[in-house]
């Protein structure tokens, strides 16, 4: 399943935003709030199951590990994706 249920993003969950630089997590789903954005981040390979490497938060775009391929998004499209 690609998408959040209500429950999945019911309190405290982490998005790609929320990972600190050197931080590995698991795509646990992501959030049709951000409809928009679903279709780049599956292109991108970043579905659920998928390990992701946070290489640099720093306050702007966000660069990331994706299966050996570094990506750089805007945090909208962080914030589509529920990590564990």
């Amino acid at each position: 399943m690609f998408f959040c249920k209500a429950k999945d993003t019911a309190g405290g969950v982490r998005t790609l935003n929320d990972l600190k630089d050197g931080e590995k997590a698991v795509v646990r789903c992501l959030s049709r709030s951000q409809g928009c954005h679903l279709s780049k981040l599956t292109a991108m390979g970043i579905t659920p199951g998928t390990e992701i490497e946070m290489l640099s938060n720093s306050g702007g775009p966000l660069l990331v590990l994706v299966r050996s391929s570094r990506l750089c998004l805007c945090r909208s499209l962080g914030q589509a994706v529920v990590v564990e």
